[in-house]
């Protein structure tokens, strides 16, 4: 299973995508996204794919009534929870959603990941603004049952 994972992409009023985050879109089975669409646009295209997972961030307002601030969905056999992450303190993040195997969450527009005891804890950073970082990002993660799951980060160019 390939999962295309993205943040906080903040399209305030149209959008252009490049050939690279077009392609993972197309190889993606499950599109991930960790809230601050900022306008209902790109949501809507990603939704179109019947393939989308979303949050909502804390610049979602036009968005509030669709999507919930956490999602769970069992992928391969890992139980995942995906939140925005503006609400939580990110050093408890494991603590609250301990029974998650793999915790996905974004905001700080910083991507990381990182294994905390049993757990995966995986930032995309953001599609189009990161934080402390010259270029963007986005992750495909794969996942097969009974393996360890292969994340990568990939630069927007």
């Amino acid at each position: 299973m390939n999962v295309l994972i993205m943040s906080d992409t903040h399209f305030s009023k149209g959008f252009s995508l490049n050939s690279n985050i077009l392609q993972h879109i197309s190889i993606s089975d499950m599109i991930i996204h960790c809230g601050d669409f900022t306008s209902r646009e790109f949501y809507d295209f990603l939704n179109t794919s019947k393939k989308l997972i979303a949050v909502k961030g804390n610049n979602d307002n036009q968005l509030s009534a669709i999507l919930s601030s956490e999602a769970k969905a069992d992928i391969s056999g890992f139980g995942i929870t995906v939140v925005h992450g503006h609400f939580l303190r990110l050093e408890t993040l494991h603590h609250k959603y301990s029974n998650s195997d793999i915790i996905i969450f974004g905001h700080t527009h910083h991507p990381s990941v990182e294994n905390f005891e049993d757990q995966l804890i995986i930032n995309p950073g953001s599609l189009t603004a990161n934080r402390y970082l010259d270029y963007n990002t986005f992750i495909m993660m794969t996942l097969n049952e009974n393996q360890k799951p292969v994340v990568n980060i990939f630069k927007t160019v």
